[in-house]
């Protein structure tokens, strides 16, 4: 016999039991989508739109306001270049942008791309921008200008940016005044590699045709239209743009302009084949995990509801050394034993109590050494380098004895224990032959100490970070101090990435962890950004795609905390709610425990899939992450009559669909646009 976990809405277990030979389809129910769905405008998490999703597929473009600013003037404002933008929220059925202008390279300076992520902010010069949908592919914009008196604005645009590929063999231009002649060129069917593309005239709007798609903007009144080319970075893609605005925005200090922006084109609806392989189980999957570094007084609320209704399969938790030990010659036991424990240090180790106590399996990191311990003069975060190497032995020892504070006083011993994304020193910067030296020290002193806890090799700040673990695997001493291997999933990676880590993994014969799950490390500035159906699905697109290549024992999502919440509410008296993120952890966290990875291939890239399966009952996770289309799914038993379907999107969280047939090995269905769907058998 054999069990699936599934968690329904008040996370109770259905344990469903079948003989162990069957096998489940993968499928999905086509869900209906409102109005606002089938034609509605998306942005970034700075507010910048990316395009506008027709019938669940994206019509991509890419926009900024820019002040045009004196070149002298953008010296000196502070910061790194960045896109303008700024906060966003919806409201009433708009898209609210608000942000501070910033000044861009003039026309013809040869930045090409870079001219639409902006440049230097600019001070006392700021917009808000309201975007409706109107219909399916058409968008109003109303955008409000302010300056300060004084301020070195000269004027403001609009910029749009059209992907090369989308428009290549197309034509453009511009809808000119009532009885003159309309400019316009054609469009290299190669992608833009020959002369430039160049237009310029006051003009009502312009029109970009190719055969897959089709862009249109239109002007209240005539404006200075300019449409080139921009060529960054060996990708060449169309630029728009058109002042918003007068020519000395700061003398008038306010301005008001409007425009409506219409992207339509072919929805691919290509059929996709799946094919899932049973005869070749793979490594163990125990589910989803999650990420508690304590940061606000509103977490407490947070973790408690997301242990109550998630199977939290592994936890990770901070070690705040420098708060257990700020003065290097104290003993921090005995400050301990004295009453003095900081309560930063009680609150992390009251944590990893908390999940000792539910027998979730912890992992221990590093964020903040204590200040004797680092350079001061090394490139981490905020100037922080790396351990002294005189401080070792004093590091190592204060390490081991936090961890015996906890197992002793709290009951909580974790299994691993890293540096957080030491490779890139947040907070403190290894080598990788440092990360090696590091792992053999502390594993050799924890057991020493008969401590239980092994090291966590790589812990990289992102999938690209393979090169970090390479000196270690070399090293044997290092190696037999290694519990598990570990990446982090920021900005996603590539299959070699991805494949480095688990095969890594797979040659010391251990596990492979996602310690920190996420798709943007900088959302907490945006924190609207994860309410956008487009984002949601994207990260669990990345956990699932993940699951499939690199076969974790689990993914930790960063956080189940207040910070990066799956929830909405907890503030002006609202109670606490899942939102969609919530609820595809959930699924994607509904296989038992040590489940095994299985093997399924799929035809078509706009479906990302992955599978488990437990004692022969099997969960098959996907999603489509563009629009509606019909499925085949083949390689099951003649046994497997029906099939369960649960799906989330932005509008169903976790929600039960209807049974679905097998007839003969085969099943085939439609696949819901913008969804995420997880199928398991029926007993």
């Amino acid at each position: 016999m054999a069990s699936v976990l599934i968690m329904n809405d008040n996370s109770c277990v259905i344990n469903m039991h079948t003989s162990s030979n069957l096998v489940v389809a993968v499928l999905v129910i086509l869900g209906s989508w409102g109005a606002e769905v089938c034609g509605q405008v998306e942005c970034t998490g700075t507010g910048n739109l990316r395009g506008i999703r027709v019938d669940g597929e994206l019509m991509a473009f890419g926009t900024s306001i820019r002040a045009v600013v004196p070149s002298a003037a953008g010296e000196g404002q502070g910061g790194r270049p960045r896109g303008a933008g700024g906060q966003f929220s919806r409201e009433g059925g708009a898209l609210i942008v608000t942000g501070r202008l910033s000044g861009g390279p003039g026309p013809g300076d040869g930045q090409g791309g870079d001219r639409a992520r902006g440049g230097t902010p600019v001070s006392g010069a700021g917009y808000r921008a309201t975007y409706r949908d109107v219909a399916p592919g058409t968008v109003d914009a109303d955008i409000q200008l302010n300056a300060a008196a004084g301020s070195p604005v000269q004027g403001v645009e609009f910029v749009f940016v059209l992907p090369g590929t989308d428009y290549a063999g197309g034509s453009a231009r511009l809808v000119a005044l009532a009885g003159a002649a309309e400019p316009s060129v054609s469009l290299p069917a190669s992608g833009f590699t020959g002369p430039h593309v160049s237009l310029r005239a006051t003009a009502r709007g312009v029109r970009v045709d190719s055969p897959r798609r089709q862009f249109a903007l239109d002007l209240p009144a005539p404006a200075e239209l300019v449409v080139r080319d921009v060529r960054n970075r060996g990708k060449i893609d169309l630029e728009i743009s058109f002042p918003l605005g007068p020519a000395n925005l700061a003398g008038v200090q306010t301005a008001r302009s409007t425009c409506t922006i219409k992207a339509t084109g072919e929805v691919d609806r290509s059929p996709a084949r799946l094919v899932l392989d049973p005869s070749r189980p793979g490594r163990k999957y125990d589910g989803m995990g999650g990420n508690f570094r304590l940061q606000s007084p509103a977490d407490a609320a947070q973790i408690q509801y997301n242990l109550d209704h998630l199977r939290v399969a592994w936890g990770r938790v901070a070690m705040p050394l420098d708060r257990w030990q700020p003065d290097e010659n104290t003993d921090p036991v005995e400050a301990a034993a004295s009453g003095t424990l900081s309560p930063s240090v009680r609150a992390a180790m009251e944590m990893a109590q908390k999940l000792a106590r539910q027998d979730i399996p912890t992992i221990i990191s590093i964020w903040s050494a204590p200040r004797w311990a680092v350079t001061t003069s090394g490139s981490g975060r905020g100037g922080r380098g790396r351990i002294h190497p005189e401080k070792w032995d004093k590091v190592v020892k204060c390490i081991g004895s936090y961890i015996e504070y906890m197992k002793q006083h709290y009951g909580a011993e974790p299994v691993l224990f890293s540096f957080n994304e030491s490779d890139m020193g947040i907070d403190v910067l290894q080598s990788p032959q440092e990360h090696a030296d590091a792992i053999k020290r502390l594993g050799a002193y924890f057991v020493s100490r008969g401590l239980k806890t092994r090291m966590l090799l790589g812990d990289t700040g992102n999938p690209t970070g393979g090169w970090f673990i390479d000196v270690a695997m070399k090293d044997p001493e290092a190696t037999r101090h290694v519990g598990a291997v570990s990446f982090h999933s920021w900005h996603g990676g590539t299959v070699e990435q991805y494949t480095h880590f688990s095969a890594a993994a797979r040659q010391l014969d251990l596990p492979l962890l996602v310690a920190e799950g996420g798709l943007d490390p900088s959302a907490h500035q945006y924190r609207a950004i994860f309410r956008e159906p487009w984002f949601c699905l994207d990260e669990i697109a990345q956990y699932v795609e993940i699951c499939r290549i690199a076969q974790p024992l689990s993914i930790l999502h960063w956080q189940l905390t207040a910070d990066y919440s799956i929830l909405t509410g907890g503030t002006g008296g609202r109670p606490l709610q899942p939102a969609q993120r919530f609820w595809q952890m959930k699924q994607l966290g509904m296989t038992a425990t040590a489940s095994a990875a299985v093997p399924i291939t799929c035809d078509n890239p706009k479906v990302v899939s992955c599978a488990f399966e437990d004692k022969g009952a099997f969960v098959v996770h996907l999603v489509n992450r563009g629009a509606s289309r019909k499925v085949s799914v083949s390689g099951f038993p003649g046994e497997v009559k029906e099939l369960r379907a649960f799906v989330t999107d932005g509008r169903r969280g976790f929600q039960e669909l209807a049974r679905i047939p097998v007839i003969r090995g085969t099943a085939q269905a439609a696949l819901a646009g913008m969804s995420f769907t997880s199928l398991a058998m029926i007993p």
